[in-house]
């Protein structure tokens, strides 16, 4: 079991664009704020710089990610793939850490060191992150098939709305709007002005 006084405590607040990362000594103690874009050419700088930090005062790195699983999903397989420790913060536990504090505050760097503050108290019972990449993936799928029934639907909504201008009882001619007969219609005859020009020519 390590010695909290043998670390250096990274927390990181994690967003789509970018994360803030506060670190930490033991005695909760901020040394050092640093700020990255949300990509791997920017995971090496900040381990870099941690690394150097963590050099400087012969302390080990460890980084606490708010939620792992969510926008910090490629930092912490990142970090885990270089062999840094990783430990998963529920967000509950930052927000109470937050809340404690005499004046409620809510910007990056605090909701960051609040995860260091979270990490060093609960560094021995906090879980180990690890993004598993079947569920991130059955995740992504589920949630891009949401997407495309959405857009389904209200693609839908949007001829119903269109087709009723021109034909107030579309409905009793197909009844299905988006089949392969009905689809052809309304292309071949988009209001009923062309249905009589056809009459006209036959």
């Amino acid at each position: 079991m390590q010695k909290r006084e043998n670390l250096l405590y990274v927390g990181i607040d994690l967003h789509k664009e970018t994360h803030t990362a506060v670190i930490v000594n033991c005695w909760n103690e901020k040394l050092e704020v640093i700020v990255i874009e949300n990509k791997p050419s920017e995971f090496k700088k900040l381990a870099e710089k941690v690394s150097r930090k963590s050099s400087i005062l012969g302390l080990e790195p460890i980084y606490g990610l708010e939620n792992a699983y969510g926008y910090g999903r490629s930092l912490a397989v990142w970090l885990i793939e270089n062999d840094y420790i990783v430990k998963d913060i529920n967000p509950a536990l930052a927000y109470d850490q937050r809340k404690s504090a005499p004046m409620y505050r809510k910007n990056d760097e605090h909701d960051a060191y609040c995860v260091a503050t979270v990490l060093i108290n609960q560094l021995h019972t906090l879980p180990d992150a690890k993004p598993k990449d079947n569920e991130w993936t059955l995740a992504q799928l589920v949630n891009r098939r949401d997407l495309l029934v959405k857009n389904d639907i209200r693609f839908k909504n949007g001829l119903h709305e269109q087709i009723s201008m021109a034909y107030s009882s579309y409905s009793k001619f197909f009844s299905e709007i988006d089949g392969k007969c009905a689809m052809y219609f309304w292309k071949t005859y988009p209001s009923p002005v062309h249905l009589r020009k056809r009459r006209q020519k036959i």
